[in-house]
């Protein structure tokens, strides 16, 4: 399961101190209760761009994530890497669970599109391999999101679950177009700054709902633990770029029936990098200096023949597709 937890709640707020395609919802009972996007022919794992680029498609150090389960809700959705089309759908068991529970998701919780946590590498840190699903987050902002909304967020810290002798890291982010405090967030001492005890209250959520599952199933709570260290923002990156570099791996390896390890991936999404050799690119010139400046004689408004507004503006072209 992607989203159980336990461990001293005391222990993290010390650590901390020191340191779209959509569904739809209704409201019962003062809950909004949510439905899973129809499935489409875009996977939500693997075609929704991992990293946020400018028009000169460098990296701008933000990421996406798809959001399954929205801040407030009593419903668990999850991305499924084993169906074809890696459609969102409802698990009823953890739904049932979590209402059970009572107590809303207070965040909104996702995963993060092209990451792979690969079962076949040990986590250095808490020596556990991946659980072989994407990588999760946790949004601490206040926005609440559709299930399978894509969201454009910056990583802020992780944290590690061992849940049954895997390693499932959560991602702590922010939600870059957030309307409340934490937009501008660069690290989680901003955000215990601007929003005290965020963080450990999130967590602590995490913790009585495995507690909660725990004691359903009558098992015992250690089987799952949230280790109490709670990491910084460049952590949290080497395990974007690590599970992106996975995840490349897997699709590398999709076969004729459109799997991978078990995983659907529909077809190869990998290729080896252009270079001149393979693709022309064109070349050109600067146009030769007229009288005309095209800075103040071309005019900012688009008119019709008898000069009235067709709100339309143009623009002077610098660099071609």
């Amino acid at each position: 399961s992607r989203l159980t937890t336990s461990s001293s709640m005391a222990s993290i707020a010390s650590s901390l101190s020191s340191t779209s395609s959509t569904g739809s919802a209704t409201v019962v009972d003062g809950v909004k209760r949510y439905v899973a996007p129809a499935p489409t022919e875009v996977s939500m794992w693997h075609d929704v761009e991992l990293k946020v680029k400018n028009l000169l498609d460098e990296d701008t150090g933000m990421y996406r994530y798809v959001n399954e389960m929205p801040l407030g809700c009593l419903q668990k959705f999850e991305v499924q890497p084993h169906e074809a089309g890696n459609a969102i759908l409802e698990d009823p068991v953890g739904s049932e669970r979590l209402a059970g529970f009572g107590q809303q998701v207070p965040f909104n919780y996702g995963c993060l599109p092209q990451t792979y946590r690969d079962p076949n590498q040990v986590d250095k840190l808490y020596h556990a391999p991946g659980d072989d699903d994407p990588l999760d987050v946790i949004d601490l902002g206040s926005n609440t999101y559709d299930v399978g909304q894509v969201v454009q967020c910056r990583p802020l810290g992780a944290v590690c679950l061992i849940d049954e002798g895997q390693a499932d890291w959560k991602v702590l982010v922010v939600d870059v177009n957030d309307t409340g405090p934490l937009s501008k967030a660069q690290n989680l001492e901003d955000v215990e700054r601007l929003m005290p005890g965020r963080v450990a209250a999130c967590l602590k959520w995490m913790d009585d709902f495995k507690n909660y599952g725990a004691q359903l199933a009558g098992e015992e709570a250690e089987e799952t633990m949230l280790q109490a260290e709670i990491h910084g923002a460049d952590l949290a990156v080497q395990l974007i770029e690590q599970d992106h570099k996975a995840w490349k791996g897997l699709v590398a390896e999709v076969g004729v029936d459109g799997r991978s390890r078990g995983h659907w991936v529909g077809k190869a999404r990998t290729s080896p990098p252009t270079t001149g050799a393979d693709k022309e690119v064109p070349h050109y010139d600067a146009p030769k200096p007229t009288k005309v400046s095209l800075w103040h004689d071309v005019d900012l408004s688009v008119t019709d023949l008898v000069g009235e507004d067709q709100g339309l503006v143009p623009y002077v072209n610098e660099m071609p597709r």
